[in-house]
């Protein structure tokens, strides 16, 4: 896995609120394009809680088997009520060709012992299999603790996650804890972002590099000048704020359409239904006056 944006990759419905595969494949190319280092699959923002089963497997088999280049595929894929079925799972899934299987904690039999179901899982799948985790806040919101995340680390076998506490010096505790290990953190929040690479962040993997990769990289960048990656920050905090305002994810499947994106804006999840209530033209009038997707320069604090 490699360091830098790492967009979750949005689930595309058509009018008949089908699965859209030719516009998420439509995604991919885009991001392999750009070239970021990969794409998270069957997210949150995915809507990958009000997909049913099979349409999960069917997204899955989609992103393995599309053209990807040097963009890797981390998908979720523990599906099931007990350790067994979710380790079937995600095998097939991995099988289909994921590049990495994530593990989602909510998802997870029990709360309790989170670090000792993800061993338990690595031994239940093939031994070349690929694994990730994924702190997801819904159903219920568990996290790794420093320790747990050494744990997984150690073992050789996670290579992947997704970390969402939004607190700093949780997030340095386990970057500390997995040095010198395969295993790559992501920070999820925006804000805590700057702190986060800093502290030796693998990259970020969250709602903004769905819309706007080139700004994340920036910020992502530590060889180029605090002062210009603060400034990328600063421009995609406003840009995120008027998104979410504009009904997300539904506003970001409108934004992607404007990139050339073959992608409608229909979706399943609850907030969604704001961008059809007020329509886009603040959102398309921010996007025309900001210039959003550009890479900043020190130019633009003049």
């Amino acid at each position: 896995m490699l360091n830098g944006a790492f967009p979750i990759l949005l689930t595309a419905f058509d009018d008949k609120d089908a699965l859209d595969l030719g516009a998420i494949g439509a995604l991919l190319d885009f991001y392999r394009e750009l070239g970021l280092p990969g794409v998270l699959a069957l997210g949150q923002a995915s809507e990958m809680l009000l997909l049913d089963d099979e349409e999960r497997f069917r997204v899955a088999e989609f992103v393995g088997g599309h053209p990807r280049g040097n963009l890797a595929a981390a998908v979720v894929g523990n599906f099931g009520a007990t350790l067994a079925e979710q380790a079937r799972s995600l095998q097939r899934i991995y099988d289909m060709g994921a590049d990495v299987v994530v593990v989602a904690l909510s998802l997870l039999p029990s709360a309790e012992g989170l670090g000792e179901q993800l061993l338990e899982l690595a031994g239940m799948v093939k031994p070349d299999t690929r694994l990730g985790v994924y702190e997801i806040p819904e159903p219920e919101h568990r996290l790794l603790s420093p320790a747990e995340a050494g744990e997984i680390a150690g073992s050789g076998r996670y290579y992947f996650m997704k970390e969402t506490s939004r607190d700093p010096e949780i997030f340095r505790g386990k970057v500390k804890a997995a040095a010198g290990s395969g295993l790559k953190i992501y920070q999820a929040n925006l804000k805590a972002l700057p702190p986060s690479m800093e502290m030796g962040s693998a990259g970020f993997c969250g709602w903004m590099p769905m819309v706007a990769p080139e700004l994340c990289a920036q910020v992502c960048d530590m060889s180029l000048p605090a002062a210009l990656r603060r400034l990328a920050h600063d421009k995609l905090t406003a840009f995120n704020d008027v998104m979410v305002a504009h009904g997300f994810p539904a506003s970001a499947k409108h934004i992607l359409a404007g990139r050339g994106i073959p992608i409608q804006p229909y979706s399943r999840e609850g907030a969604a239904r704001k961008f059809f209530e007020i329509g886009s033209a603040a959102l398309d009038d921010y996007i025309a006056r900001n210039a959003p997707f550009a890479a900043v320069s020190f130019a633009e604090e003049a």
